[in-house]
């Protein structure tokens, strides 16, 4: 993407943020991460949105996915906000030169791996859902408990520490999982 592109994604992520968590809450989140999360990758590669502003780009195309099915699962604004927020810990931490994501610097990870990222072994180890919830904690962005299990579970079923509640998804979790495949899979709307 485009500077300009990264720019338009990420002011349309935060008026949409504004609507669905409310605007102080959202003016602290861009206050504290704004540029960093403008710009940060959702992945290592290409193929997991290893480019500047991918992971506002991912987080979009799944707000977008998850109204289109709120149909299905209601909640539509609840949908929307863990659409918006749910990897938001890929940002990596609050504090400077905490990214979880650095431009590779090793030829060899690029050429062979693809690999146009790679961890910040500064950043503090925690999952991608822990942090977001952490982060959300310390912004002051209150969710409800369906919201909270939609994210801690929002990165996939098939891991051991979401399969406790396979049984028993909410509609919020399961319309953000849905939302996601949809997405992962190239069919969003």
């Amino acid at each position: 993407m485009e500077a300009e592109q990264i720019l338009e994604q990420f002011e349309k992520y935060c008026s949409v943020l504004k609507r669905v968590i409310g605007t102080p809450a959202a003016e602290r989140l861009a206050n504290s991460l704004g540029d960093r999360l403008a710009i940060s990758p959702r992945g290592l590669t290409e193929d997991t949105g290893g480019s500047p502003g991918g992971l506002v780009d991912f987080s979009l195309k799944v707000a977008s996915t998850a109204k289109t099915l709120s149909v299905n699962f209601g909640e539509t604004k609840s949908l929307v906000k863990v659409s918006l927020l749910h990897e938001l810990g890929r940002v990596g931490g609050l504090e400077s030169g905490t990214d979880l994501y650095l431009i590779q610097d090793s030829d060899w990870h690029r050429d062979k791996l693809g690999q146009i990222y790679k961890y910040n072994e500064d950043c503090p180890k925690m999952n991608a859902a822990h942090r977001t919830l952490w982060l959300l904690s310390h912004l002051g962005v209150d969710l409800t408990r369906e919201e909270w299990l939609a994210i801690n579970v929002g990165q996939g079923m098939h891991l051991p520490e979401n399969q406790f509640y396979a049984n028993s998804l909410n509609p919020v979790a399961a319309g953000l999982l849905a939302a996601r495949l949809v997405v992962l899979h190239g069919k969003h709307t």
